[in-house]
């Protein structure tokens, strides 16, 4: 708790510190614009500077909301930890009592353990109280932090505001279409940072978080029961040799290092064979006319893109067969991806904004739509399977 008390009170004081800066850079920047206006010189740098420090902290304060929300889970999760081995600690207590009322009825052997028992709960419960402590003050810095920063928005915006109310040109046709381009490509980046987090912490974030726990249980067992401590120490072993080959696989499916150094198709050979393998999928690849290699931010694309789909079709459809084609006609790259799965309503899950499935679909549309210039499209029925297409201009 004290550890906490003090995480808000340095949260607080940051807090301050950064709203004065920023009221006081604010102020700065009026006198800037007032010299500027007065002197008749444009004030279209400076401004741009303004909206370039105000999209900046918008940005902070997406990656802050993230992070509030990952922690949130870990609390949930670190709280229903501490209620499970409250409920175990409050058992294995009774039988203790029990057992020092009647210790006749009872073996050496069965008394240690019996101790053993009780003792690796408390030191279990004492971990995980820990953690929670940690977790919680940490959630609520960032939401100390997370209020900071929207106050200096705010106040980043009147400026805005004010400047550009003076005259400021009305944006042109290009400059829009411009501007919507590089959103969606910031989009489609923000989506991708979001599914790798989500994939970081329930994957490998959890399995070091549980070394961690077993490392500490180890450390206190060496002093007062060896063999025990041995058993522990094995079983962390192992759990560490899982969680190395989980993070190699983890790796491979951020950045394959085939599709540096021999292309698109032949990871996309080893990635489907990999991923059918492991999740009992029979997933058919067909591949025309694509012989040669493409700029190396078309293949990026192509590969999450496919890499996505396939990743939704094992998660959410059921299925036992999936059929990918990649077809280039022309100057046009045709991309199919269909399956024989459950199928959904499209339009009931496009229009849950919140839902993990639809972040899948809305970043597939990005990367296809805004980072190559190309179409996208899904089709899908309950008991009827899924289809995705996309038709991308080849460079």
């Amino acid at each position: 708790m004290q550890d906490q008390t003090t995480l808000l009170g340095m949260a607080d004081r940051i807090k301050r510190v950064e709203v004065r800066r920023a009221q006081s850079a604010i102020c700065n920047l009026q006198s800037a614009i007032v010299r500027e206006k007065g002197c008749n010189v444009a004030g279209d740098d400076l401004i741009q500077k303004i909206e370039r420090a105000r999209d900046a902290y918008r940005e902070e304060q997406d990656r802050a909301r993230r992070e509030i929300a990952e922690v949130e889970t870990l609390v949930r999760q670190s709280s229903n930890e501490v209620d499970k081995l409250g409920q175990r600690e409050m058992s294995v207590s009774n039988r203790v009592r029990d057992l020092e009322v009647n210790l006749d009825k009872y073996s050496k052997e069965e008394i240690k353990n019996f101790f053993s028992a009780a003792q690796e709960v408390q030191m279990r419960l004492q971990i995980m109280r820990a953690q929670l402590e940690q977790v919680q003050g940490r959630r609520d810095m960032l939401k100390a932090r997370q209020t900071q920063i929207g106050e200096v928005i705010d106040l980043l915006e009147d400026v805005v505001g004010a400047v550009g109310g003076g005259g400021a040109s009305t944006p042109s046709s290009d400059e829009n279409d411009t501007a919507t381009l590089i959103a969606g490509i910031i989009q489609s980046q923000e989506n991708e940072r979001l599914r790798i987090s989500l994939q970081m912490h329930d994957g490998p974030a959890q399995s070091m978080s549980n070394l961690v726990l077993r490392a500490e249980i180890c450390q206190r067992l060496i002093d007062r029961d060896l063999d025990q401590a041995r058993s522990e120490l094995t079983g962390l072993k192992t759990a560490i040799n899982t969680t190395l080959q989980d993070t190699r696989r983890f790796i491979f499916d951020l950045r394959p290092m085939t599709l540096d150094d021999l292309g698109l198709v032949p990871t996309l050979r080893r990635y489907t064979t990999q991923l059918g393998e492991k999740s009992n999928l029979e997933i058919n690849l067909m591949i025309q006319n694509l012989e040669q290699r493409l700029p190396s931010h078309y293949e990026v694309t192509i590969f999450r893109f496919i890499q996505e789909a396939l990743n939704n079709v094992v998660r959410h459809a059921n299925a036992n067969q999936v059929r990918l084609l990649l077809d280039v006609t022309g100057n046009t790259l045709q991309i199919l991806i269909e399956d024989d799965g459950s199928g959904f309503h499209v339009n009931e899950v496009l229009a849950n904004a919140n839902a993990r499935k639809n972040m899948g679909i809305a970043g597939m549309r990005q990367q296809v739509e805004a980072l190559l210039r190309g179409e996208f499209g899904i089709e899908s029925a309950l008991g009827r399977g899924t289809r995705i297409a996309a038709t991308i201009p080849m460079p």
